[in-house]
């Protein structure tokens, strides 16, 4: 079992401010209140910009005392150090395939598994954490490998119009539990569970949900 004391996994756009609640509450969970931002979801220098401006100024907002960040150009030692000081790690939404491939060019994977404080996913962060990255939605389904930090999977942006092929992924033993999660919504998980939101868990061909 991975080593944070609290995962924060949601769905949802950051740049609505809809998901501030959210990611105040997992910003106070920390024990130093400082931000290390995996800034690596595009291939794109200008937009890595730009999100680099966009958390440094919201995470300021919540209350962080320090946004750090991770990008394609850090070096080892100094992830090491970043890794040493930061209270929350945030993976923030974008492309998926982009940050799971970057998190592990980057020998990034046992970092995330053995990091001892809060982590947090939006979207293609919380994806990225999963044992697959369930590609749903965008043509045919696609499994792709990603860290496998968590045990079980998560569908963001949730729609009903999903439901067929999560009841059919959930039969499958390589994605048997998949928790799915509608936008402003967020699966809180550690040393105990917290539901935030509309959330639904798909497990054996079988549907719950918690409204």
């Amino acid at each position: 079992m991975a080593n944070a004391t609290t995962y924060f996994l949601m769905s949802g756009h950051t740049s609505t401010g809809r998901l501030k609640p959210i990611d105040r509450k997992a910003l106070e969970s920390t024990d130093n209140r400082n931000v290390l931002v995996l800034n690596l979801t595009s291939e794109d220098r200008k937009k890595l910009k730009s999100k680099q401006e966009f958390f440094k100024g919201y995470f300021d907002e919540l209350g962080a005392k320090g946004v750090a960040f991770i990008e394609e150009e850090t070096s080892r030692d100094k992830v090491e150090e970043e890794f040493e000081m930061a209270g929350l790690v945030y993976l923030p939404g974008g492309d998926a395939k982009t940050l799971i491939r970057n998190i592990q060019d980057k020998k990034l994977s046992p970092k995330l598994y053995c990091f001892n404080g809060v982590i947090s996913g939006n979207s293609a962060g919380a994806y990225a954490l999963c044992p697959n990255y369930i590609r749903i939605g965008h043509g045919p389904t696609e499994i792709i490998p990603a860290t496998g930090t968590l045990e079980f999977h998560i569908k963001v942006h949730y729609k009903p119009e999903f439901d067929e092929e999560l009841l059919r992924l959930s039969r499958d033993r390589r994605t048997r539990e998949i928790i799915a999660l509608e936008d402003e919504s967020a699966f809180v998980w550690g040393s105990k569970i917290e539901l935030i939101g509309n959330i639904w868990r798909f497990c054996d061909g079988k549907k719950e949900g918690n409204n």
